[in-house]
């Protein structure tokens, strides 16, 4: 309950203590602009009570109106903004088609101009009946420039209900000369936001309890209007304010001492030790400030603050929130480094070590200059960052270090080498993995060592360094292991034997894989270790391993990862389920729209496409799927495995859509380069130069390839690469004249499928393949079951071409848009105006699952907001 409130207290409107007096002219001008201009700027230095202004305009915004408050502070780029800025609009239930996560991994790449307008089309749908507004207090304190740029974004295109108003200290750069000359800009200066003669009145009156004009127009004259000073002098003593001299406002020294004479030294001295030990705390609650201070009755102390109106706010919280004002926080930080310096690092990292945010506690101990400690709070917080895709953020936070610790940290290279894992950036990978090895031995941290030795051989696999990789996964057995080293050997041998041999080891590897999982992995280790499984399911018994993997991964994550839908769709292609696959596939590309389509995901998601469309010789959906996977192709580490992976389905792609030039082009780029070693990999390379020479009518020398190649092509199969070469070789012993020796190719192939009834393995050859071998002349080669057999494919990869179309959505799903049972549930709850929050509850699923939900339900219904959804419910389910 703490760290939520802590991360809430950012997005928090303050709340003053003290009863504030009617200012009616600057509320008035600041209502009406938050009511009709774009931009409502107040720029002006400390103390000009920018913020209570705001606080005490929005309390009065008509019904119906929505509010996003966010403070921002030094700690804040971009990323870490539009993360809080996302929190202080949930309240609102904003209706997202773009997960919120989507849109920070989409700043983390740049692209900004597609984040932009998935946030503003979630505003201008957001249910605001009175108008909204954002607010981003305190932005001087940003210094990332790519704040403004998004924000130049954001005014844009801003709904017309929408405001947006920023507080600062100084004028934020953006680009303003358009609407200022448009008039969609309120600003307010020092001039505005200064009191008048007439409400120093009021407020000597409201402080004093008695009317005294001539003091009072003293004390205008001498603040100008500032309300920090007013506020200092009539706290201090309201008739020594009338003789303090002019200028404290003008001055930071002048009015640091004044606070340090009037303020500060006015307190009992236990206060005052408190008061600046809690300065180095963003908000101040009852336990931090305990941790802090070291003071049992921090309690009694911040009722005393608040009691003194000491320049603090109140957060709207579960347990008493204070956040001082800025001004007078950096008066206290600076007295604190020049009272007690020496103690400023321990307190840091106490304030550190109350802090369970992975993020704010690793940045405390950063300011701290606890290297260590800093280290270590990142590692414990990177396997839940990762599995929340945020290895952006990660990597930012490393580069954060010091060069040469960056350069000499075996737990930084460990968490740099974890984040290039999911990029398919192996070489990255396995330098920064050996290098933590040999720094986490020279610390004596051997089970650490070992997971990196572990990831680094997993590399060197993913790299073509096979045989050095069985070396290390050896020398990694011959040493102790926990369950995460254990688990990844067995990922090792999973590779290595899927590219050596035996046939049968990986289902065996990849059983094991899973009876160690389930025996209390972490969901980040589940997932690092399942990418790309599905390339081997043609070895005995991986396909039904691949299923308990399915079930165990969504057991152990609670969320189903899109990963878990992709081997999903693999496992329901391999069974030759392909209505059903369609429909998988339709959810899919949902989950990639959803989630701001990751690179990762689309070019699995492309390749699945390729095997799909094949199947149903659906050759213009096709085309275009090649090309995506062109374009993502140029973006891999040409280095890896993986980048040949994607060549290979480029290449496949091409032979099906009789695209011969293009498969000459490809196949130039297609090589393995000296000193790697995957065997599987040359073998398909050598499987496209064989239905090249094919296509030439260079019979012969297809059949001298493919003769080889069937010799291990079983042994070695990797996804499609047994299947082309025994029927390639078929249709090239058929065009020789040799139907016994065709029959021969192909017979091992029929019995495994009628066997196993895998049928969707021989689909993915494409109904031209299939339809020559039932049309060809056998010539009595093939018995009258096996004939039978071939014309049962190909009648199967017809009825495909035929229009099958994706596998029908239940009767009762049709008569609701296609909505399923759960997504009506979900719906019910939000037509009874029921918040994100309590439908999560009352249906026991998590906030993020019911937002995956209503952007489902907001898309099939094809409606833009909450509301509308709510009366396409009542019209036609509820009555």
């Amino acid at each position: 309950m703490q760290s939520a409130s802590l991360a809430r207290a950012k997005i928090q409107t303050p709340h003053f203590r003290s009863s504030l007096i009617e200012r009616g002219e600057l509320e008035q001008r600041l209502g009406e602009a938050l009511a009709s201009r774009r931009l409502v700027l107040l720029v002006a230095p400390a103390g000009y009570g920018k913020t209570a202004a705001l606080s005490r305009q929005l309390q009065r915004l008509p019904a119906g109106s929505a509010v996003a408050w966010l403070t921002a502070d030094e700690d804040d780029d971009l990323q870490r903004l539009l993360a809080h800025l996302i929190e202080a609009l949930e309240p609102l239930d904003p209706p997202w088609r773009l997960a919120p996560e989507a849109l920070l991994t989409l700043v983390d790449q740049g692209r900004l101009r597609e984040a932009v307008p998935a946030l503003l089309n979630t505003l201008e749908a957001t249910d605001t009946p009175g108008g909204g507004v954002l607010v981003l207090d305190d932005l001087h304190a940003v210094a990332d420039a790519r704040v403004f740029e998004f924000l130049n974004h954001l005014l844009d295109g801003l709904p017309p209900n929408w405001t947006l108003v920023i507080a600062s200290r100084v004028e934020p750069p953006l680009a303003l000369g358009r609407w200022r000359a448009q008039r969609e800009v309120a600003e307010f200066d020092e001039a505005a936001l200064a009191f008048s003669r007439r409400e120093v009145r009021d407020l000597w009156r409201h402080a004093t309890g008695s009317d005294d004009p001539e003091h009072a127009d003293r004390l205008h004259d001498r603040t100008q209007g500032w309300a920090a000073g007013l506020s200092l002098s009539l706290e201090a003593s309201p008739q020594s304010a009338v003789t303090e001299p002019k200028g404290i406002r003008h001055s930071r020294r002048r009015l640091f001492e004044y606070l340090a004479s009037e303020v500060l030294e006015q307190l009992p001295g236990e206060l005052q030790a408190f008061l600046l030990r809690c300065s180095l705390l963003p908000e101040l609650t009852v336990a931090r400030c305990e941790q802090i201070s070291g003071n049992p009755r921090a309690a009694e102390l911040l009722d005393d603050i608040g009691r003194r109106r000491l320049f603090s706010s109140v957060l709207d919280s579960e347990e008493l929130t204070l956040r001082l004002h800025d001004l007078f926080r950096d008066f206290l930080e600076e007295r604190l480094r020049r009272v007690y310096p020496e103690e400023i690092p321990a307190l840091l990292r106490r304030a550190a070590q109350g802090e369970i945010d992975p993020l704010r506690r690793t940045l405390m101990y950063l300011r701290a200059g606890a290297w260590e400690q800093a280290e270590q709070s990142l590692a414990d917080g990177t396997a839940e960052m990762l599995a929340d895709d945020r290895s952006a953020q990660i990597l930012r936070i490393v580069e954060q270090f010091p060069a040469d610790i960056q350069s000499r940290s075996p737990s930084l290279a460990y968490a740099r080498g974890l984040c290039a894992w999911p990029r398919y950036q192996y070489a990255t990978a396995r330098s920064n993995m050996e290098h933590a090895a040999a720094g986490f031995d020279a610390l004596g941290l051997h089970h650490d060592a070992q997971h990196a030795r572990a990831m680094q051989a997993l590399a060197m696999i993913f790299c073509g360094q096979m045989q050095a990789a069985k070396r290390l996964g050896q020398a990694i057995r011959s040493r102790p292991m926990d369950l995460e080293t254990e688990t990844l050997s067995e990922v090792l041998d999973f590779w290595y034997e899927g590219h050596h041999g035996p046939i049968e080891g990986p289902g065996h590897r990849l059983a094991r894989i899973v009876a160690l999982l389930t025996r209390g992995a972490s969901a980040e280790l589940w997932f690092r270790c399942m990418a790309l499984f599905n390339i081997f399911l043609g070895r005995p018994g991986v396909s039904a391993q691949l299923q308990r993997l399915l079930r165990g991964a969504r057991a152990a994550a609670g969320e189903a990862h899109w990963s878990l839908h992709v081997m999903e769709a693999w496992v329901l292609l391999w069974q030759g389920r392909i209505a059903e696959l369609g429909t998988v596939l339709q959810d899919i590309e949902e989950d990639s729209r959803w989630l701001g389509e990751p690179s990762g995901l689309r070019i699995r998601l492309a390749t699945l496409k390729v095997m799909y469309q094949i199947a149903r010789d659906d050759m213009d959906n096709l085309r275009a799927t090649r090309d995506v996977i062109a374009t993502h192709a140029s973006l891999l580490d040409r280095s890896s495995d993986m980048y040949l992976a994607v060549l290979g389905i480029l290449v496949k792609a091409c032979v099906a859509l009789d695209d011969w030039p293009s498969v000459r082009t490809y196949m130039r780029s297609f090589n393995v380069e000296a000193g790697r070693e995957n065997p599987g990999t040359q073998m398909l390379i050598d499987s496209f130069e064989a239905q090249l020479a094919l296509h030439d009518g260079r019979v012969s020398e297809a059949l001298t390839m493919l003769r080889r190649l069937v010799t291990r092509s079983s042994t070695l199969d990797t996804v499609y690469l047994d299947v082309t070469v025994r029927t390639q070789l078929a249709l090239a012993e058929l065009a020789d004249g040799s139907p016994e020796a065709a029959w021969q190719a192909l017979e091992p192939l029929v019995e495994q499928v009628v066997a196993s009834g895998n049928v969707g393995q021989v689909l993915i050859v494409g109904i031209h393949v299939l339809t020559q071998l039932s049309l060809a002349s056998w010539n009595g080669a093939a018995p009258k079951a096996g004939l039978a057999v071939l014309r049962e494919w190909a009648e199967t990869a017809r009825q495909l071409k035929a229009g099958a179309q994706e596998q029908p959505r239940s009767s009762a799903a049709q008569a609701h848009a296609g909505l399923s049972p759960r997504e009506l549930e979900v719906l019910a709850l939000l037509a009874q105006g029921q918040s994100n929050k309590l439908i999560a509850k009352v249906l026991e699923l998590s906030p993020h699952t019911v937002k995956r939900h209503v952007a489902r339900i907001l898309d099939r219904l094809d409606v833009d907001s909450r509301m509308q959804a709510a009366r396409w419910y009542h019209t036609h389910v509820g009555g």
